[in-house]
Parts: structure tokens; sequence; C-alpha cells
């Protein structure tokens, strides 16, 4: 059984992240997120990383049903930081995702997997019935309150550190 609602290509860009398409397919131990998005950092984002400031970026989940009388049932939600830097010892970039990583060998294929997310949203079984009607919603952003204090202060007035996906929402009916 296959939840999946894929995301129309013509998706607007906002600051650097687009939502490319959004799947949710039910598994036998609950529910599987497949969600892959597109990332550019900007120029001063690529320095800053290539000279070992670590960028922190969290992905955030939540699945609901909308309710007419009352207030929507959360049914999930995640929220999952992945944390991107480079080693200069190594010369490779690794991306933490939890407690685990990875490294890679230049940024742009530690970006596809950062940008890649395939996760369970729930160690439980979500109760979801069929020919309900569910809303989800996706994203992901730069935390920029994890940066070093003096990189904070500049967040506040450059577009340069602003990175940030619009909320994807998107219906999910089990079939």
């Amino acid at each position: 059984m296959l939840l999946a609602l894929l995301l129309n290509p013509a998706t607007a860009r906002a600051d650097g992240i687009t939502v490319r398409n959004v799947e949710l397919e039910a598994v036998e131990d609950g529910y599987l997120l497949d969600a892959n998005f597109d990332l550019e950092l900007t120029p001063t984002l690529q320095d800053a990383v290539s000279h070992g400031v670590t960028l922190d970026f969290v992905m955030d989940f939540e699945l609901w049903r909308p309710r007419a009388w009352w207030f929507d049932e959360t049914l999930t939600s995640l929220h999952e930081h992945r944390r991107l830097s480079y080693v200069p010892i190594t010369r490779m970039y690794r991306l933490n995702i939890g407690n685990a990583y990875e490294t890679f060998p230049d940024l742009h294929e530690a970006l596809r997997a950062l940008t890649h997310v395939h996760v369970m949203p729930s160690g439980e079984r979500i109760p979801l019935r069929k020919g309900m009607h569910y809303e989800a919603s996706v994203g992901l952003h730069l935390d920029t309150s994890q940066l070093p204090k003096p990189l904070q202060i500049e967040t506040l007035s450059s577009r340069e550190w602003q990175l940030s996906s619009p909320i994807h929402r998107f219906a999910v009916t089990p079939g």
C-alpha cells in the first residue's frame, strides 16, 4: 500500500531550498517518509562551510487529521537535525544525521545526501484508516541559532544566511 502524493514540479523557489517530491509509504512497522529537496547554498554559505563553519539544518514533518468542528488531531511529528561540516585534516565534508555520520569528498555529494530524507516519522504504528483524509507538511531550513555568536549577528542583516524551503502541505489518503 502506497500513501503518496508527488509534488508538482512547478514549485516556487524560496531562498535556495525547494521541495522536489514527497512520499509517505506504508511499511511493516509504520510509515516511511521519503522526501527530496533541491538546495543551493549561497556563496557566503559555501565559503563559510569550506572554512570550518558548521551548518545545522532542521527537517520538519507533521501528519494530522483535519476535523471540521474541533482542533485538528496531530498524529505524529518529526524534527530531524542535520549537521554539515568540513574537516580540513581529511579534506572531507561530514554530514551528521542524529547519531550517525557519513563523509563525502566534495560539497555537492554532501548536499545531495543532506537533502534526501528517508525516515520513519514515529516509532509506533500510526493508525491511518483506509479512505480517510489526512494532511501532512514538510519543510527544511538552516538553523541560524546554531551558528557561532558573531555570525548570528550577521544573519540579522544579510539575506545570504537565510535559507529555508516553503512549508509544503500535501494530502494523504490511505488506499
